[in-house]
């Protein structure tokens, strides 16, 4: 699983988190939104054949991992296959879907992030 890491934004988490519960639900929207644009380039990048894959890429709940707040974006059960997609299997070559839809996404969703903080703060 790949994270988004940026630089550069300490300052604007420090006053997001300053404002509490308002702050709280500013990275709530921020995350969903987020999610929502990688899986939508996770989704252009999946092979169809049926149309099942792209229909069960999905965005997760919000979850806490020692304070940091994340979402996953995944291939629901429906599309087990998706990893045989992704990493190959010994008859077949990878075809790295997700992993050229993050990479694509990376930049708007960094771009996002940060209006969206600013917005946020009234910046």
């Amino acid at each position: 699983m790949a994270d988004v890491k940026l630089d550069g934004l300490e300052d604007l988490l420090t006053e997001l988190g300053k404002l509490g519960k308002e702050g709280e639900k500013i990275e709530r929207e921020i995350l969903k939104k987020a999610g929502e644009k990688v899986k939508d380039a996770i989704i252009k990048e999946a092979p169809q054949r049926t149309g099942n894959l792209k229909k069960n890429i999905k965005v997760s709940n919000i979850k806490r991992i020692d304070g940091a707040a994340m979402i996953d974006v995944y291939p629901s059960k429906d599309a087990f296959y998706a990893p045989f997609l992704e990493f190959g299997t010994t008859s077949m070559k990878a075809d790295p879907f997700m992993s050229r839809g993050y990479e694509n996404s990376k930049e708007e969703v960094e771009d996002l992030i940060v209006e969206e903080i600013k917005k946020g703060l009234g910046l």
